[in-house]
């Protein structure tokens, strides 16, 4: 055999054992793709220190350690009474009625009565200690007077004076009694004072100086009067949360009132008789003065006033 013939039986004896294995390789029913790499998840620290910062925040809202700061404005609005039950004015021998037909005076004494009591109060914290407020205040209640000592006699010339006439239903007055109050006063905590002041419970003490001012309607004043005012008490306050406290309070106010005089007394039949404010002072035998009254005597008044009421903190 020929070297050709031998050449040519090996290349035909590779070609027939490599192509099936060619063959297998590029079967095209073989549609397996190389494996992906497994996705990984890392945690990130970015969210980590959030979620740890956030815990933080939780931590010291529920640690919070209730006690007095300084620095913070305070709010306060409470309901309470001012005691008004009081002789609040009184005129010895002053006309209390008059008629067409006679003319009454007596002794006669105004006294308040309980009266409801809103307050508004705007403070600030100087430390933890002290904290100076703006206080307002308005009561509104009624008045009645007493007429002791009554005379009388008629509208003519030289009638005779009678004694103790009878006391008619309307001849005492019970009329509206409103009052103003401003101040401005301290409030002194004991416990942060010689403490650290930790705790939900602060009793304090307070007292300022400041006006009051009242308005009777009456026949015998004009119009509102003005007192200087003395105030001073404590309670106690009640830590709620951070920024609500609940405050009990009891308060003495002290001012000496001094009510003008009215022009008139009355006025009857549409203006056309005018009754003037008069007095009717006796003398030793039994005849008495006529004479208008241009000024009342200062009324010397502790009023004690109590309240609770919801402050906050801010």
């Amino acid at each position: 055999m020929s070297q050709k013939s031998v050449s040519a039986l090996i290349i035909l004896l590779m070609i027939t054992v490599c192509t099936p294995l060619l063959a297998q390789d590029s079967d095209p029913q073989d549609t397996q793709s190389p494996k992906e790499p497994q996705p990984t998840f890392q945690l990130s620290r970015e969210s980590s220190s959030a979620l740890d910062e956030l815990d933080i925040e939780e931590e010291d809202i529920e640690a919070w350690e209730p006690k007095i700061e300084s620095g913070t404005i305070e709010v306060s609005f409470a309901f309470g009474f001012i005691d008004f039950n009081k002789v609040l004015w009184e005129h010895d021998q002053i006309i209390y009625k008059y008629t067409t037909d006679a003319t009454y005076w007596g002794d006669v004494k105004i006294k308040g009565e309980s009266a409801f009591n809103p307050v508004l109060r705007l403070g600030y914290n100087l430390t933890d200690w002290i904290s100076i407020e703006g206080i307002g205040g308005l009561a509104i209640t009624e008045y009645n007077s007493t007429i002791t000592n009554r005379r009388g006699r008629e509208n003519k010339p030289g009638a005779p004076i009678i004694d103790n006439p009878p006391m008619g239903e309307f001849d005492a007055e019970l009329r509206s009694l409103l009052t103003i109050q401003a101040s401005v006063n301290a409030v002194l905590y004991p416990l942060s004072l010689f403490d650290d002041g930790s705790g939900k419970l602060h009793p304090f003490v307070t007292g300022g100086v400041g006006k009051m001012w009242y308005e009777m309607n009456s026949n015998y004043f004009d119009g509102a009067s003005g007192a200087n005012d003395i105030n001073f008490g404590g309670g106690l306050r009640i830590l709620v949360d951070k920024n609500i406290s609940v405050r009990f309070e009891v308060i003495a106010h002290m001012n000496e009132i001094e009510f003008t005089p009215t022009d008139n007394f009355t006025t009857r039949d549409e203006g056309t008789i005018v009754v003037p404010l008069n007095e009717y002072p006796r003398n030793p035998d039994g005849s008495v003065d006529e004479k208008v009254v241009t000024k009342f005597s200062s009324q010397s008044l502790t009023l004690l006033n109590w309240s609770i009421g919801v402050q906050g903190s801010f």
